[in-house]
């Protein structure tokens, strides 16, 4: 094989000839391999080079057969090479020069592949993705913990979270014998069609699903836009099943659900996906009417919220920020200096909020509670949370896997970064119970201070105090009913709730900044999604 720069892999154990399919499985895997090496050396936080992708990518090949070595390195006159082994006996080895860029390294990451396969008997009959995401797992393992490798199907689930899908709008629980209905999409093509929670799937295109695999039957229910599937419905109690042909329509999970106390409306926030801002849009409308406008405060619960998508997080404080900051990132490429400030497009700029936090709480939900809490406008309750104050960026690969890279870090309107440090609560509810007593620890005046350091601007602590400041209020993965109990008493209270948006707004207010220093931000867009993940 002839490469480009003059590169060259040395085959040491005699093989068949390359046939059609195994040369075309060679260029398409060199394509793969390019686009991810390029895409990492690229767009990566850190820089990193494309001669370690190919050193770690080749040895974790290794972890796909015990009898199988990948070793680094050479003798004194050569020390930039990789040789594979089967058995102990050399069977490839490359030079990889430090300069190495994708498509060279795509190639040789690719013929190491074709040698291990070759040599092999089990890594000949894994499938292709197996192999993929071996390599790849070596590659993104050298990045930081966020950074990851997705397969095809587990990248398609991943879109379709994040973005919708073709589907029938139904939540299923499944037990080892049937697949029943536990919810229906109000408008969705099910409940359009008579569907109802109960209802039991008993065969999908005419085949029966009993004691087939759940992840099957899901990706049966959904398919193109616009395309037809056909289902069997038993009805507990009806007589007989019912033969339904039903119009697969866009389908995005819902992320927001709305409940009110009063004249308190409550919205808990699951994650962020491409719907959530015009959900809590809608719900908020929705409990504006209800209360006949006399709205006496809105809880935005982010418990457990692992994040989602940046977008959404910035839309969704933009709902409450009549103008100001909302978020800035910074990383290595130069797309990803950006900087999101408050439409003007606000549709409760005023009324009372509290965001409820926890432990759980990242990524996406931690812009949305440092958003809020920096600029003055929310009183954020609860504990201590993650602390992920990353972004990352997902790139579909050719083989219709996704890439996700770590790109950027978050700063917060008061110019502080969320990665370790996170959000701590204004008023923290760590270890307190639930009783009474509980609830007036929380709410007394003057009980913010421990956890809120009411002496110091958050953006000048160093990593000592932000250690202190986090043990003052430890993250918890428990969501106690004292937090809504908490934000209810503040939003009852006009005083109490003024009091403990000052604790930290007032400390903060020199050093929040309406537009970042002259070029070194802008607000130009690069298709991101932050994950928790």
């Amino acid at each position: 094989m002839r490469w480009r720069l003059g590169l060259a892999i040395v085959l040491l154990a005699a093989g068949a000839a390359c046939s059609t399919q195994d040369t075309a499985q060679n260029a398409a895997g060199g394509q793969l391999f390019a686009r991810g090496i390029d895409q990492i050396t690229d767009l990566y936080i850190e820089p990193v080079s494309g001669q370690k992708l190919v050193f770690v990518g080749a040895k974790n090949l290794a972890k796909l057969d015990p009898r199988l070595s990948v070793t680094v390195g050479g003798d004194v006159r050569d020390r930039d090479q990789v040789t594979l082994a089967y058995d102990g006996i050399a069977i490839a080895n490359s030079p990889v020069p430090p300069g190495i860029d994708g498509r060279d390294g795509g190639d040789m990451v690719a013929a190491l592949v074709a040698a291990a396969k070759k040599a092999s008997p089990h890594i000949a009959a894994l499938p292709q993705e197996k192999i993929d995401q071996a390599v790849f797992d070596g590659m993104t393992g050298a990045l930081d913990r966020f950074s990851r490798y997705a397969p095809p199907e587990e990248a398609r689930d991943q879109r379709a979270a994040r973005d919708g899908f073709g589907g029938i709008g139904v939540t299923l629980e499944t037990t080892s014998n049937d697949f029943s209905i536990t919810s229906v999409a109000e408008q969705g093509p099910a409940a359009r069609a008579g569907i109802r929670a109960g209802d039991k799937i008993v065969a999908i295109n005419g085949v029966a699903v009993a004691g087939r695999h759940a992840g099957d039957i899901v990706h049966q229910l959904r398919g193109p836009i616009g395309s037809i599937v056909g289902l069997t419905i038993e009805r507990p109690g009806g007589a007989g099943t019912r033969e339904l042909r039903i119009e697969r329509a866009l389908v995005v999970a819902p992320t927001v659900t709305y409940a009110r106390d009063g004249n308190i409306a409550v919205f808990k926030v699951a994650s962020f996906n491409q719907s959530t801002t015009q959900r809590l849009t809608e719900g908020i409308i929705e409990a504006q009417r209800q209360a006949g406008g006399r709205l006496a405060g809105i809880v935005i619960d982010l418990r457990g919220n692992p994040g989602g998508l940046l977008d959404q997080a910035v839309s969704l404080s933009d709902l409450f920020i009549a103008k100001g900051p909302i978020i800035a990132t910074v990383g290595r490429h130069p797309a990803s200096h950006q900087y999101f400030a408050a439409t003007g497009h606000s549709i409760a700029p005023s009324t009372p909020l509290v965001v409820l936090i926890n432990g759980g709480s990242a990524s996406a939900s931690e812009i949305v509670a440092a958003a809020l809490q920096d600029i003055g406008r929310a009183v954020v309750v609860g504990s201590s949370s993650y602390g992920k104050g990353t972004v990352q960026t997902v790139m579909r690969l050719p083989n219709d896997g996704e890439l996700t890279l770590t790109w950027a870090r978050l700063v917060t309107p008061s110019g502080y970064y969320l990665q370790q440090h996170g959000v701590v609560p204004t008023l923290c509810t760590s270890g307190l119970g639930d009783g009474d007593a509980a609830l007036d620890a929380a709410t007394r005046p003057g009980a913010a201070s421990a956890a809120a350091d009411p002496s110091r601007p958050r953006a000048s602590l160093d990593d000592p105090s932000w250690s202190a400041l986090r043990r003052a209020c430890p993250a918890q993965q428990t969501s106690p009913a004292l937090d809504l109990k908490v934000a209810e008493r503040v939003l009852s209270d006009p005083a109490r709730y003024t009091a403990a948006l000052d604790v930290i707004h007032a400390k903060n207010v020199s050093a929040l900044s309406p537009a970042p220093a002259a070029g070194a931000l802008t607000a130009s867009g690069a298709g991101l999604s932050s994950s928790p993940r």
